[in-house]
């Protein structure tokens, strides 16, 4: 007998809480949660060896590999002086399973108190110039998807009727974007679109998309920074250009070369990555030591950005003296 899928309920966030709590006790100390998609590598976030939950483990979630064949897990430690909850890998909705092992991770963070909440994961780029390996701050989306991740959620929500035209914190993205070109990342300012299932879209789905203004295309982040926004959280996204679809001429895409790409663009995002979490927590820059590799000194020497917004974007990142 076919089970239906579980629902997002105040219930299942207590029992999902609490699994968090006796896995990390001070889990209610973090700063940040953060979600990776697939591909990414993670573990040089932190200083020291976090500690392991797998996401199978709470209440009501799949126990089967997803299908890059991964067990997504959270992981809890310092990065540099503060506390983060990171999900490595998650649940799509492609997996027919719902939106609810989907939102769960998230939502269990919100309860403990994790309010800035950023989320990572890789796409498709529909313009030539955004190369595979390039680096993008979602700053708008389109949902693809037919219905929206609050529907029936709204017992649950500070406001049934949350504005997403403010989804994307302005103060994140800024951070980011100053954070990341301090080691010589320098991420373009997207809008995204998501995309229902796992299959790499056709050449009229591309087009299509970017009819609607769209300059990246994935399957994952909408359901999740809607969501995010909805429970009362700041929240910031990024993807990395895995591979291309810019008309004919591009070349075909495998799944493979995607996550490859994650793993590769993933040592030096990571340096940034930790450099933005400190300065938004507010202890200011932390050493690039630990096990995060050291920065050369022409990336030190770095006194600011010199990115300029244009008008489809109009962030004006935080310039630091």
């Amino acid at each position: 007998m076919h089970c239906p899928p579980a629902q997002l309920s105040g219930a299942a966030l207590e029992r999902a809480a609490g699994c968090l709590e006796e896995a990390f006790p001070d889990c209610r100390q973090g700063a940040f949660f953060l979600q990776f998609g697939p591909g990414f590598e993670v573990e040089g976030l932190f200083s020291t060896a976090p500690s392991c939950l797998p996401l199978a483990v709470l209440p009501d979630m799949p126990q089967q590999h997803t299908p890059d064949r991964q067990l997504p897990q959270l992981l809890w430690g310092p990065c540099q002086g503060i506390k983060i909850l990171v999900l490595q890998g998650h649940r799509h909705p492609g997996e027919g399973l719902g939106v609810y092992p989907c939102l769960l991770p998230l939502a269990a963070a919100w309860k403990l108190g994790l309010r800035r909440q950023i989320f990572i994961d890789s796409c498709i780029s529909l313009k030539p110039e955004l190369k595979a390996g390039s680096w993008a701050v979602l700053t708008d989306f389109l949902n693809g998807y037919s219905g929206s991740p609050l529907d029936g959620l709204a017992e649950l929500l500070p406001d049934p009727y949350p504005d997403l035209s403010t989804a994307l914190a302005q103060e994140l993205n800024s951070e980011l974007v100053n954070a990341l070109d301090a080691v010589g990342i320098s991420p373009k300012l997207c809008t995204y679109q998501a995309q229902p299932g796992f299959h790499i879209c056709t050449r009229a789905e591309a087009e299509l998309a970017r009819t609607h203004g769209a300059e990246i295309l994935g399957s994952d982040l909408v359901l999740e920074i809607i969501t995010a926004h909805a429970f009362g959280c700041q929240v910031a996204a990024m993807a990395l250009v895995g591979a291309q679809n810019a008309g004919l001429s591009s070349r075909r895409i495998q799944r493979q070369d995607i996550l490859e790409t994650c793993r590769f663009c993933s040592r030096d995002f990571l340096r940034g990555l930790a450099l933005a979490l400190n300065n938004i927590a507010g202890q200011g820059s932390p050493s690039l030591q630990a096990n995060l590799p050291a920065a050369t000194a022409d990336e030190l020497i770095q006194a600011s950005i010199t990115y300029k917004s244009d008008k489809k974007h109009p962030l004006q990142p935080l310039f630091r003296p």
